[in-house]
């Protein structure tokens, strides 16, 4: 016999296998970039102005406040808006009639091209009147925004 080791069958591995782990994706940090990404488009609509082009007529009178209301929106042809949707004067007053009766509206907001024909603008607050609504406010530039 000779002095050697010989094991039969068997083999040794003598590496150390690592054990890799499972890639995961951690939820709370994607919860706090889709909160941001929320609050971010949130503010961003919420200072955009109108979609509809007007050139609004100049008034030394300060802002008017934030509270909710729906706005009517008269362009330069005469077309008339509301909630920057195209709509006819009678479904205007429809529409606005629902909402008072709702109890969710008090104030309409009147916003009007300064080239607009005045009867346009007559007709638009008739319109309003119609619906029972008494408090209307006529939106205008200030005259620092159009220096600016």
């Amino acid at each position: 016999m000779s002095g050697g080791h010989v094991q039969a069958g068997i083999s040794f591995n003598l590496r150390s296998r690592k054990v890799r782990p499972e890639p995961q994706i951690l939820m709370a940090p994607l919860i706090d970039i889709v909160f941001l990404l929320l609050i971010f488009f949130m503010l961003v609509t919420r200072f955009l102005s109108p979609s509809i082009s007007v050139a609004l007529p100049e008034s030394g009178i300060g802002a008017l406040d934030d509270s909710p209301a729906r706005t009517v929106t008269i362009d330069k042809e005469g077309t008339t808006f509301l909630d920057d949707q195209p709509a006819s004067l009678d479904e205007i007053t429809a529409s606005l009639a629902r909402d008072r009766e709702s109890g969710e509206l008090k104030l309409v907001r009147l916003r009007a091209d300064s080239e607009t024909p005045f009867q346009k603008i007559v007709d638009a607050m008739e319109a309003i009147q119609s619906a029972g609504i008494v408090d209307i406010a006529i939106e205008t530039t200030s005259d620092e925004e159009e220096k600016q």
